[in-house]
């Protein structure tokens, strides 16, 4: 039922706008892939795959970036212990 409202909407027929007829063919592709259990299933894959690998690059981002965070933290503590000696606490 949507389908069907939508594609009323944007049938080239109907709707006088110059992109409508390329929106048009994207409704029905879309139709086509959902109504299709298999094509479904395999676009659903392949969502979730790319998702996936954009979080390992996000999360290999971050923790580089950390890395290099650190390292320059714990080079400045052993530059400032060299220079005003160890640190006591009360």
């Amino acid at each position: 039922r949507a389908y069907r409202n939508l594609a009323r909407t944007v049938h080239p027929d109907k709707n006088r706008d110059g992109r409508a007829e390329e929106a048009f063919h994207a409704v029905e592709k879309s139709a086509a892939l959902l109504g299709d259990d298999n094509k479904r299933n395999e676009y659903d894959r392949k969502i979730k795959s790319t998702a996936r690998r954009r979080r390992q690059k996000t999360i290999r981002t971050i923790s580089e970036g950390l890395k290099v965070g650190w390292k320059s933290v714990s080079s400045l503590w052993v530059v400032t212990t060299k220079v005003l000696g160890p640190f006591k606490t009360p």
